[in-house]
């Protein structure tokens, strides 16, 4: 059985669709195809359970120096390879129903057509109907499998840093082996899910007084005027010269990669919602995650240890310095403990 998923939206939901690879890829015993935007395209490297990757550009995403003609070039190129790979089945791998994928599962020329959704057309062969009922976006994507006979229920999501990519971060970032590495993430796409600079200052002098850590320091690159993909140097900056008293390293990353390799070097890892939240659950790092206009229950983190601190009136800059540092501590004390619980397991 040829299987597509077409997974054309953010970083962040193409790493919660792994869980549904996955498992399509073991029970079914097959690599999963998958149409994808050039934008989330890196998350799926080196991942087993994946065979031919179709890249889609979409224009608000070009390059510096990259022609629309290159574009439109290699949009052509998905097209007829999609139509002529001989897909059996298409899944449109979205938490609602759109019209738009569906004309990449019609071009697929598959038989079968599965998508959520409570209105579909009838063109999709097995809707996956709508209840009502609170899940999160991982359990409703696994949903999707069920017409093909797979019912399991959906395992951690799945990242595969290469050895090499983690060892070239590492040497790029002066890191001591004895104290704990902590991952703070300060850049989200919505207002809404941004929290101040001198919290995050705050924040981090907090805990560094609490217990030796060292921390790492990621950001979205770029300028906050990009409007393409709006970028926290400045904001980066300016919590780097407020800190010259604890462990604090920037960890700029220039690619997705550097972003999956850079955060599996951490021991435990604040951040807002959004695509960061999943790449950290993606390398099954436990996760501290603030929430403001989206739904903990159904973005939280994934099948990791974590804490989840919903803002008061859904913005997160209102959130207080006390309470984050105190669900950190909280997350690392029990960490800590089922870690020490492990190993005596194991003698």
């Amino acid at each position: 059985m040829k299987i597509l998923i077409i997974q054309r939206d953010n970083i962040g939901d193409l790493i919660l669709t792994t869980p549904l690879i996955s498992s399509l890829s073991r029970t079914l015993g097959g690599k999963v195809d998958l149409l994808v935007n050039t934008y989330n395209q890196k998350v799926l490297e080196n991942n087993p359970h994946v065979g031919k990757v179709h890249p889609y550009s979409k224009l608000h995403h070009r390059q510096p120096g990259q022609s629309l003609f290159s574009v439109l070039f290699q949009r052509v190129k998905s097209y007829l390879n999609v139509r002529n790979a001989g897909y059996d089945v298409a899944i449109i791998a979205r938490g609602e129903w759109s019209e738009r994928p569906l004309k990449w599962a019609r071009l697929s020329g598959a038989k079968r057509i599965i998508a959520i959704g409570n209105d579909t057309p009838p063109e999709v062969s097995d809707p996956v109907t709508l209840s009502g009922e609170q899940c999160h976006i991982v359990e409703l994507f696994s949903r999707l499998a069920a017409p093909l006979g797979v019912t399991e229920p959906p395992a951690g999501l799945e990242l595969y840093p290469t050895r090499e990519e983690i060892l070239t971060m590492r040497e790029r970032l002066p890191l001591s082996e004895e104290l704990p590495v902590f991952g703070i993430q300060i850049s989200s796409r919505k207002p809404e899910q941004r929290w101040p600079a001198e919290k995050f200052i705050r924040l981090m002098h907090e805990i560094a007084s609490q217990q030796p850590c060292q921390f790492l320091l990621f950001w979205s690159p770029g300028a906050a005027d990009n409007k393409s993909h709006p970028g926290d140097d400045d904001k980066a900056r300016q919590i780097i010269e407020a800190c010259p008293d604890i462990a604090l390293i920037p960890a700029q990353t220039r690619n997705l990669r550097e972003l999956i390799a850079g955060m599996s070097l951490c021991q435990q890892i604040l951040t807002s919602d959004g695509g960061a939240l999943h790449v950290a659950a993606g390398v099954q790092v436990p996760t501290v995650a603030l929430f403001g206009n989206s739904d903990a229950w159904f973005w939280g983190p994934w099948k990791v240890p974590s804490e989840i601190l919903e803002a008061p009136g859904q913005d997160v800059s209102r959130l207080e310095v006390e309470v984050v540092v105190k669900h950190f501590m909280q997350l690392r004390q029990r960490v800590v403990a089922a870690d020490q619980a492990t190993v005596v397991a194991e003698r």
